[in-house]
């Protein structure tokens, strides 16, 4: 009996060695195609889809299919334009949140094989994986859960839903090759209509992505800086969530090339996003273990402008792209040294002054209503050197007219005058090197309030 309990103890040591090390082994891998993505740097957003063809960000979902006529595709310009910008990958809108799918899904016929001929037998999703791997680009895919046109959404996710959506995903994932990522947008994100994460938790689409491609990275718009929602944290430049200058989140950050994310008419004759703004941007994003991840859309022929083609090329001969990283570090919380003083904070549930700094847009801080001159301090510790502002200060312009100042040789001084606030506000400024920084509300309408603030150094 001893002999036999002996060798159960043993048996039983050697179980829970075996699943440490499995454990350890699948973390190890992990942590390797963090680490691989992180060292591609810089990336082209391809946004191309149903809205390009009605001047829609946010496509009506129910166009005809015979509207979208990519009459000169072409993916080989745009994988050759990507490369003479020194991109190193992707990511492609196989489909937006009108769920107009770019490949011939089997799931639904509101797809390009419903399009007019001959465009009904272009699989775009293919052209795109083919063109890039032939210039020697990684390839990612982006997929929108959030589905207006099959009714995925928010109040309306059921066993037929999530099958639907497996199945979209099963198919990119199995016909397509390796794909690098995914980056999957109208799933727990602050805006739109899709589904949160109490109706479709996480690991229900990432152990499913996973299970088909093991080492594809799942990198969710959750509008938060959170691992528990995605591998990568997306951090939504276009709304004020900025990265912070002492990130250690791994992550990408998507700015637009062009004024918004899918192309109108005009854009073709517009000035661009200048050289140096792009080349500080990536410089910025990758040394705090960031990649950037650059939109340029196609026009309505399925080419890019000459504007974005010649622009690109110029980003190439200027840039250097950093030397390989060969460690991750040790994920912090953002912000974690900064102090945050304020003259009032609402008193609601949820709300404080840390809100501010949180990388979640989802939170926020709201000045008492009976403060007549609200303002806001951060302490960062120690002298840091900053030159550009970023804040999202919600959506109903509360803040008509701020000030921010920077206590230098023991005073108050003043930096610059904005407003009216929006969720997208950026000021660069002359370079200045100070421990406090202080934001005054000089007009108000409302409660004002503040989603996110960062200074950071480009």
């Amino acid at each position: 009996m001893k002999r036999i309990s002996q060798l159960f103890i043993t048996l039983l040591i050697l179980i829970i060695s075996s699943n440490s090390w499995a454990q350890k082994s699948n973390q190890s891998t992990a942590d390797q195609n963090v680490l691989d993505f992180l060292n591609l740097k810089f990336g082209m957003f391809i946004h191309y889809n149903m809205g390009t063809y009605h001047a829609e960000q946010w496509a009506y979902p129910f166009h005809d299919p015979k509207t979208f006529k990519p009459s000169e595709l072409d993916c080989n310009q745009w994988a050759k334009a990507a490369k003479s910008a020194g991109m190193k990958y992707g990511v492609f809108t196989t489909k937006h949140h009108d769920g107009f799918s770019l490949w011939d899904t089997k799931v639904s016929n509101y797809d390009i094989a419903s399009a007019e001929k001959p465009y009904n037998k272009i699989d775009i999703v293919k052209e795109y994986v083919d063109a890039f791997r032939n210039e020697g680009l990684t390839v990612g895919l982006y997929f929108s859960v959030w589905d207006r046109h099959h009714g995925v959404q928010h109040g309306n996710i059921n066993e037929q839903n999530i099958a639907f959506t497996k199945e979209q995903l099963t198919e990119l994932l199995t016909n397509y090759g390796e794909i690098n990522c995914i980056v999957i947008d109208g799933w727990g994100s602050r805006w739109g209509n899709g589904p949160n994460f109490e109706e479709l938790p996480y690991h229900i689409l990432a152990d499913h992505i996973h299970s088909i491609q093991p080492n594809c990275l799942v990198i969710n718009h959750s509008c938060r800086a959170d691992l528990a929602y995605t591998q990568i944290v997306h951090y939504e430049a276009t709304h004020g969530q900025h990265i912070p200058y002492d990130n250690t989140f791994p992550s990408q950050q998507g700015p637009v090339m062009q004024p918004s994310w899918f192309w109108e008419k005009g854009f073709e004759n517009l000035e661009l996003k200048p050289v140096k703004d792009i080349v500080n941007e990536l410089s910025y994003t990758n040394q705090y273990y960031s990649n950037y991840l650059l939109n340029a859309a196609p026009n309505d022929k399925g080419l890019m402008d000459e504007n974005v083609i010649t622009r690109l090329q110029e980003v190439g001969n200027a840039i250097q792209l950093s030397e390989a990283r060969t460690t991750l570090p040790k994920v912090q919380p953002p912000h974690k040294n900064v102090k945050v003083t304020t003259s009032s904070t609402l008193s609601e549930k949820n709300i404080t002054e840390r809100n501010l700094l949180d990388l979640n847009l989802f939170t926020a801080w709201k000045a008492d209503k009976n403060d007549a001159n609200p303002w806001i301090e951060l302490d960062f510790g120690k002298k840091e050197t900053f030159n550009y502002f970023s804040m999202h200060a919600g959506y109903k312009k509360s803040i008509q007219k701020y000030e921010i100042e920077v206590f230098l040789k023991n005073k108050w001084v003043h930096l610059f005058t904005g407003g009216p606030a929006t969720f997208h506000e950026k000021y660069p400024f002359k370079e200045v090197k100070a421990q406090k920084f202080r934001l005054k509300v000089l007009e108000k309408k409302g409660i004002p309030e503040i989603v996110e603030l960062t200074f950071v150094k480009y």
